[in-house]
């Protein structure tokens, strides 16, 4: 879905987000009923939780820069209510996995993860599963549908509940600050922040949330291109999938793909996220500082030696897998051929790993330190060579 949806418009994101039928099961909103009368169950709030607070608005309002707005006493000011939640809850009642092929759907349909999840209707063709009372959604500066009155239609209701959710003006910033996290530093200048915010205001064709334009405008952004950065709080923390992908693609290895036990090492056990907050928040905090290092929610000691220890596999070794996978395995000769030449070979790594931003301490260090491996060894030279640039600081730091 995610892959599907990346260069999309948000609101599509939001919308396939919501019936996406793994999301149902994993928030709760598959086979969410409708509350019966003098019934004291109420709908599950889960998905209507999340969907707010993780994925498009955040719990405080923010101004287009991502810094919080502040109410007369200095506090934070919520960007919604409990109550909210509740009436998003009702809102997304009544929906069921998607029939099976050939079967007929009925109130809760068995799991199905081939299709999006689908509103209930019975033999009349009415959405007798789901609420029918009013509800009050986010009310803000020209809210889009702040009211869904009684008796709607459930579909409705919930294009209604995605459209005021999507026009809410928390969204801008609080997503494109996320994005900036991933994809060029923890800690973005408010400035930053706001241009990638009226990008996704405006691709400059009066279109709100069109990914493409947004992306295109943090990677073009003053702030992402340009001379090599060298401010302490720049850059990300490669996470364990990114840092063993990157790697293995920059060296051009070969691999049966069975992987997932090293990223685990590293603390990212893939596909099975800690928390909804997915596997660190994009809000932690270094220890002792002030900068956002999310990827650091996630680095331990262990797992900061077990980094090193895959590159020394990686290296010096291979990866092994049961037979007859091949396992994972890194061919340096081409790195071996530059190896009569210390100072080329640690430039091209320089280049190929680090985009040529290599402090001059390290390519001295590196340097000397290969130059006395005797010249008989040039694989022993390129292995040094590519052990101590990629289990760097500077190779994990993305700059």
């Amino acid at each position: 879905m995610v892959l599907g949806n990346a260069f999309e418009n948000y609101r599509k994101i939001l919308y396939d987000l919501t019936l996406n039928p793994a999301m149902g099961r994993y928030l709760d909103m598959v086979n969410n009923d409708a509350p019966t009368p003098n019934s004291n169950v109420a709908p599950n709030e889960n998905y209507a939780r999340e969907v707010l607070q993780l994925f498009s608005i955040g719990v405080d309002l923010l101004h287009p820069d991502g810094t919080p707005q502040l109410d007369g006493s200095g506090d934070p000011i919520p960007a919604y209510t409990q109550d909210n939640v509740e009436d998003f809850a009702h809102v997304f009642t009544g929906w069921t996995y998607a029939p099976l092929p050939g079967a007929k759907s009925v109130r809760h349909n068995p799991p199905n993860y081939s299709a999006p999840m689908v509103l209930f209707r019975d033999a009349t063709g009415k959405d007798v599963n789901h609420d029918k009372g009013p509800k009050l959604l986010l009310d803000y500066p020209r809210p889009v549908n702040a009211t869904i009155a009684a008796n709607q239609d459930g579909e409705q209701e919930l294009n209604d509940a995605i459209d005021n959710i999507f026009h809410h003006p928390n969204v801008g910033p609080f997503i494109g600050r996320q994005l900036i996290q991933h994809l060029v530093t923890s800690n973005p200048s408010p400035a930053y922040v706001a241009r990638v915010s009226a990008v996704f205001d405006n691709n400059g064709r009066r279109v709100r949330g069109d990914m493409k334009a947004v992306i295109r405008a943090i990677l073009l952004d003053p702030e992402a291109r340009g001379a090599v950065r060298t401010e302490p709080d720049y850059g990300h923390l490669r996470e364990p999938v990114l840092f063993i992908t990157g790697l293995l693609r920059a060296l051009g290895a070969s691999s049966d793909a069975i992987l997932a036990s090293q990223a685990n090492n590293m603390g990212q056990n893939l596909f099975y996220p800690a928390t909804v907050f997915s596997y660190f928040s994009y809000d932690f905090e270094i220890a002792g500082s002030d900068d956002d290092g999310p990827e650091f929610g996630i680095l331990t000691s262990l797992s900061a030696l077990r980094r090193v220890n895959f590159v020394n596999t990686l290296v010096f070794s291979k990866f092994t897998s049961p037979a007859p996978d091949p396992g994972t395995v890194a061919d340096l000769s081409p790195l071996a051929k530059l190896a009569t030449d210390p100072a080329g070979l640690v430039e091209s790594l320089n280049q190929v790993l680090l985009h040529g931003a290599m402090s001059p301490e390290m390519r001295t260090t590196v340097t000397d330190t290969v130059a006395a491996i005797p010249a008989t060894n040039l694989l022993l030279r390129a292995q040094t060579a590519l052990y101590l640039v990629a289990s760097s600081s500077q190779y994990q730091v993305e700059r």
